[in-house]
């Protein structure tokens, strides 16, 4: 039978409505990232490793922490937690609610051990800790694998359709766009090109998501207008030739606005958000962002305070935005 979103009809109804002032400002925000990204290369230093992968250590925390703010948020991010936000309710916020206490723990306890032991990737410090290059190895590998299947993967293609969806380019092209944008920066500018241009996300993300929440608002009549229409709501397309969605993946939860859910019958029962994220985010937070804390050689609490701060701030956005525009037909 196949999937209808891969057919040409299933294509006419994502058809894009933006005008040449949207293609433009998209061309050009790509271009300042990119431009962003060339001026970091001339500027700073890259002659050793430490210059290329640490930045010389000389980063600001301030820089570190709306780095790690912005390097948090992709494309998975506005489709996946967006987009299960729009079909089920809330509590898929509490994917980032549970951050904050893990960054206490990653400040207070994991990176004064990391920079101590003078290291900047995990299995660096578990070959310093119990000798060995076996497990150094090992987990390089493990985490090879599963940057691979589960984040870099992940990210160019919902950053393709996410560029589809707006653009209306193709895939394949969106991929290699994507690749050669962040490539050329990234690649030759080394972390100091990252973090600069991460900045510029950082901002854009948090003006645009407060911008967008507020317009949303407005739009749908405030957040009561919002439980009420959003449980009454349905999607426009349910139905596509042969295919037919199943009731459940479209009509509204009864639970939608609570977020600790039945254990038995909740779709993101409470004990899974309080005990299985919880050691999802201290393998996030706490062992795949070592050298992004090291870099910082001023406070690393204070990068920390700054993330309490700003990371449960996209997803209030993301839950208030995206349900009125997705439901409010």
């Amino acid at each position: 039978m196949g999937f209808p979103w891969y057919s040409t009809p299933w294509n006419t109804h994502l058809s894009t409505t933006n005008t040449n002032l949207d293609i433009l400002v998209v061309v050009f925000y790509f271009l300042l990232v990119l431009g962003i990204g060339l001026w970091a290369i001339l500027s700073s230093s890259r002659g050793t490793v430490e210059d290329f992968f640490l930045a010389g250590r000389n980063l600001a925390w301030w820089q570190i922490g709306a780095f790690l703010f912005a390097s948090n948020i992709g494309t998975g991010h506005f489709m996946g937690l967006a987009g299960k936000g729009a079909s089920s309710g809330i509590a898929v916020g509490a994917f980032e609610w549970n951050a904050p206490f893990i960054l206490c723990i990653l400040g207070w306890v994991f990176s004064p051990i990391y920079i101590k032991a003078g290291v900047v990737t995990t299995p660096r410090y578990l070959r310093k800790r119990f000798g060995g290059c076996r497990i150094q190895f090992l987990l390089a590998i493990l985490y090879l694998f599963l940057y691979i299947v589960s984040k870099i993967a992940v990210e160019i293609c919902t950053g393709a359709m996410f560029m589809k969806l707006v653009l209306g380019l193709d895939v394949y092209l969106a991929t290699v766009v994507l690749l050669t944008v962040t490539g050329i920066y990234a690649i030759t500018g080394g972390f100091a090109a990252v973090v600069y241009t991460d900045i510029l996300h950082a901002s854009v993300m948090v003006l645009g998501s407060v911008l967008l929440t507020a317009c949303t608002f407005l739009k749908v009549g405030g957040y009561h207008q919002l439980q009420n229409q959003y449980m009454v709501a349905e999607p426009s397309l349910i139905r596509e030739g042969n295919w037919t969605a199943q009731s459940k993946c479209y009509i509204p939860r009864p639970d939608s606005f609570h977020i600790f859910r039945d254990p038995i019958t909740g779709d993101l029962p409470w004990p899974g958000i309080i005990f299985g994220i919880s050691t999802i985010s201290l393998y996030y937070w706490c062992t795949d962002q070592i050298k992004w804390h090291v870099s910082c050689l001023q406070s690393v609490k204070s990068t920390v305070v700054l993330e309490l701060a700003a990371v449960p701030l996209p997803t209030l956005c993301w839950w208030w935005s995206c349900c009125p525009l997705v439901f409010e037909a």
